[in-house]
């Protein structure tokens, strides 16, 4: 219950909150239009993704608590904090470098960032602390969280495994899947529990909000948020896995599985939230609500336009930068892999799934000096620049495509043109293939594994004009112990050194403004 001293609020006032309202409607709506393509971008993956549906009801949740507070609000005057103005070069800058590294998430938050700043501008601080919890839980409209899904999996594949073997079933676990006497389950990414981990930890901050005012209670309260989504995921994945093995796949496999867990989810979820409710703080909410003389128009009007021209100046530098940017010569692409010592062979069923590649060359190709050896296969991918739909480093890319399982990941070195390079080893298998992949990012003439590396490079290449990068991979069969498919990779490498060359040479053209455009 909130209990607030009101003081008279008269025709003055209700002025001054239309005024302060329009201007703020305004400067949300400028931001839209400013920010559309990273608003749309989020609105898609709520609309297409069902681990953030729940980012539907964030503004109606927003709106409600900001309902609840209706009477406080109505009897403070809103004024205005221009300090919050020099919050958004910054974000505005941040969105730009996201925008750059093609990070989303990046964008969002600093989208929500400019969002949160003009509320606290054009409102000022006695309105924003009166409203502080709403404001901040638009961060919440943001979907991000997909890094943790390969963690997840692990987690959760660890998980199943030690609990198996405590129960005494005999099973054989090959990277994320399981088999069994009766069967083969694997922790897919849908499985790794992140829709549930989200859900509850985006429901769990608004419960702490309305139940507690201990900050200890809180932080368990979230804690919990964490840890019982994980463990409960674990245990859904065994009594699933269990299900199936004892009534021998009639309950628990197909659609059953999901039906089963969104349940098992549920109950779950209903009692942590009966166990917090037992601990919620008696408190009453007082408002210390002092009169205040409404802000002059005129400079109302001068903070609003002010925030207005930092909110397009992120936009107009991008869309500068995007129409300085020239083409890259993608004709030294065409035949990346040519070597006097090796000859084509038939192309192998692997290969790696890039999604929106502005070139790409595949071959398979065995030495000329050993034509009995396996054949080795090559995969080099070239973005021009990176933008929605044309990402590297998009979830969506994998190093093989359907069919293929990872059952095993190592980081080690390798040499292509005389030079150390890292390299992501991937083991691969189907039913009745194991390969070998070795893979590698290259960022204005730098190879790394790192994604996070990536988006770095990337975006400070961007900012040189360097914006061309490539994803490259090899692969071969694998027989036994990986020593001689391994050999074989460092052999292929080694006769790969006009690679970065080639690369840079692309790459160069992006850099002038030589013939050639968008």
């Amino acid at each position: 219950m909130t209990v607030i001293a009101l003081p008279a609020t008269g025709q003055a006032s209700a002025r001054a909150w239309l005024r302060h309202g329009a201007a703020l409607a305004i400067l949300l709506f400028l931001l839209l239009l400013a920010f559309r393509q990273s608003i749309t971008a989020a609105v898609t993956v709520w609309y297409v993704s069902p681990t953030y549906s729940h980012c539907f009801l964030i503004l109606p949740i927003v709106l409600w608590l900001v309902w609840e507070k209706r009477a406080a609000l109505g009897a403070t005057a809103p004024g205005l904090m221009p300090l919050a103005l020099l919050a958004m070069p910054l974000l505005g800058l941040v969105w730009w470098m996201g925008e750059l590294a093609a990070i989303n998430e990046v964008q969002q938050f600093a989208v929500v960032g400019l969002a949160q700043a003009a509320i606290l501008a054009l409102l000022g601080v006695p309105v924003v602390r009166l409203i502080w919890f709403p404001v901040l839980y638009l961060l919440f409209l943001v979907p991000t969280g997909e890094y943790l899904i390969l963690p997840m999996q692990h987690f959760a594949t660890r998980f199943v495994d030690v609990s198996l073997n405590l129960l005494n079933i005999p099973h054989y676990t090959e990277g994320t899947t399981f088999e069994l006497t009766n069967g083969r389950f694997e922790i897919a990414e849908a499985c790794a529990g992140l829709r549930f981990l989200i859900a509850t930890v985006t429901l769990g901050v608004l419960f702490s909000y309305m139940m507690f005012r201990k900050i200890i209670k809180t932080v368990l309260f979230l804690l919990a948020c964490v840890a019982v989504p994980l463990i409960g995921n674990g245990l859904r994945c065994v009594g699933i896995i269990m299900l199936a093995h004892f009534t021998n796949n009639e309950f628990g496999a197909g659609a059953d599985h999901i039906v089963y867990g969104w349940g098992f989810n549920i109950a779950i979820l209903v009692i942590l939230g009966l166990l917090g409710s037992l601990f919620r703080d008696d408190f009453h909410e007082t408002a210390d609500v002092r009169p205040s003389l409404p802000v002059p128009p005129q400079r109302l009007t001068l903070v609003a336009a002010a925030a207005a021209g930092l909110l397009v100046s992120a936009p107009a530098l991008a869309w500068w930068h995007d129409n300085y940017f020239v083409a890259s010569d993608l004709a030294v692409l065409n035949q990346p892999f040519n070597h006097a010592g090796w000859r084509d062979t038939p192309a192998a069923s692997w290969h790696p799934e890039f999604s929106g590649l502005d070139a790409q060359s595949r071959k398979s190709m065995t030495r000329r000096d050993d034509p009995f050896d396996a054949p080795v296969d090559f995969f080099l991918g070239y973005y021009a620049r990176p933008r929605p739909g044309h990402s590297m480093t998009a979830h969506v890319n994998r190093f093989w495509n359907a069919g293929w399982t990872q059952s095993d990941g190592n980081n080690l070195t390798a040499t292509l043109a005389g030079k150390r390079i890292q390299i992501q080893e991937w083991i691969i298998s189907t039913p009745v293939q194991k390969r070998l992949v070795w893979s590698s990012y290259w960022v204005d003439g730098r190879f790394t594994t790192s994604l996070f590396k990536v988006k770095l490079l990337q975006a400070a290449a961007a900012l040189q004009g360097h914006e061309g990068q490539a994803v490259f991979a090899v692969s071969t069969v694998m027989e036994g112990a990986p020593d001689e498919a391994r050999l074989r990779l460092f052999r292929a490498l080694s006769d790969q050194g006009q690679l970065p060359a080639l690369l840079a040479q692309a790459n160069r053209r992006a850099a002038s403004r030589g013939e050639g455009g968008r």
